[in-house]
Order: structure tokens, then sequence, then C-alpha cells
């Protein structure tokens, strides 16, 4: 039964991506939301994701699994907007977009982001943000750009109220960066030992 729920809410959110058109206007004025540009040229062969969950779509799927999965209804509760993309880079395009995460990176830390992780190695770059509220007493904004020595690359942006303690469950849902997920897995671990 629980695999025919499942399989039901995924047709059902597999219908609505196709129907709801991938707009980030909505979403610009929000203190969360990251303009990456078009990351489309940096694309190389057929190693492409890209999930784009907007605040209906994601209404629909907290109402849909609320019964189901009260966990995920909680994962999204609050959120606006989830996008991902996650490519493999041309190594000729390498360069253009390391100059384009700098970009980015200057950008959010003027906008008064906070960069609470930063890795750069020997052909490796991995920043993670978050944007306070204007109380700063919650996290509106999340935002992880990435790449890697293979050339994969990594960009997320999750718009809307987040709750941190539920990151790493959410990081699993939608595959985001393993960073969070590393994270996640250590405090099951550290909770489990108690």
């Amino acid at each position: 039964m629980k695999y025919l729920i499942k399989i039901s809410l995924l047709t059902v959110f597999l219908f609505a991506l196709t129907v709801n058109a991938q707009d980030d206007r909505d979403y610009v004025n929000e203190p969360g939301y990251v303009d990456f540009g078009k990351l489309t040229s940096f694309y190389k062969g057929d190693d492409i994701t890209e999930i784009f969950l907007d605040a209906p779509l994601l209404r629909m799927v907290s109402k849909l699994s609320g019964e189901n999965d009260p966990e995920m209804k909680n994962l999204l509760t609050g959120l606006k907007l989830i996008k991902v993309y996650s490519f493999t880079v041309p190594e000729n395009e390498r360069k253009n977009l390391e100059n384009r995460i700098k970009e980015i990176d200057k950008k959010l830390l003027s906008k008064k982001w906070y960069r609470i992780i930063k890795v750069k190695e020997k052909k490796k770059y991995t920043n993670v943000y978050l944007k306070p509220s204007n109380d700063e007493n919650n996290v509106v904004g999340l935002a992880v750009v990435s790449i890697d020595s293979n050339g994969k690359a990594s960009f997320v942006n999750i718009v809307g109220n987040i709750n941190l303690d539920n990151l790493g469950k959410l990081s699993d849902k939608f595959d985001i960066p393993k960073i969070f997920k590393k994270q996640h897995k250590k405090k099951v671990t550290e909770e489990k030992k108690k």
C-alpha cells in the first residue's frame, strides 16, 4: 500500500512539474532568492539534474504527503522555492564557471548573506550561504555553489522559512549536495549513541 501511495504522489508530482512553468520571476523579490544567472552554457553531455519546486507545487506535495509522510510535510512547511542545478562542466568552461562562483560569492556577501562554509582546494570549490531574516532569528534562504575536481557543479537555492534542524532530511529528499547529508548522518549517529 505504501508503495502505491508513493507512486501516486510521484505521478501527481511529475504531472505538476510539467504543467507548472519554471519561472523565477515570482521569487526575485524574496530575501532568500539567489539569481545564479544562465547556467545552461556550462552544461556538458547528459549528466544534468534540474529541480524547480515553487510554492504551489511545494504546498501540493506537502498536502498530499501530510498523513502518509508527516516528516515530508514538516520539511516543506514555510518553503517557497527549491531549485537545484547539477551538471558536468567541460574543462574549457571551468575557468568561466569559477569566475561565476566568485561573482555569486561577492554578490551574496554584499547582500548580507552569511557564508558558513568555504572550501577551496585545488580544482574544488564549495560555498554554503545562509540568509537570515531581518530580525536574524530565522533563516529565509540557503544557497550552495560548488564544483569538484571532476567538473561536477551544483547550484542550490532554497527560499522560505528554513528549519535548520530539518536541513539534513531535506537534503536526503531532494538530493542536495552531500555536505548536508554528512552533517545530518553525523547528527543521527550522535543521537543514536545517546
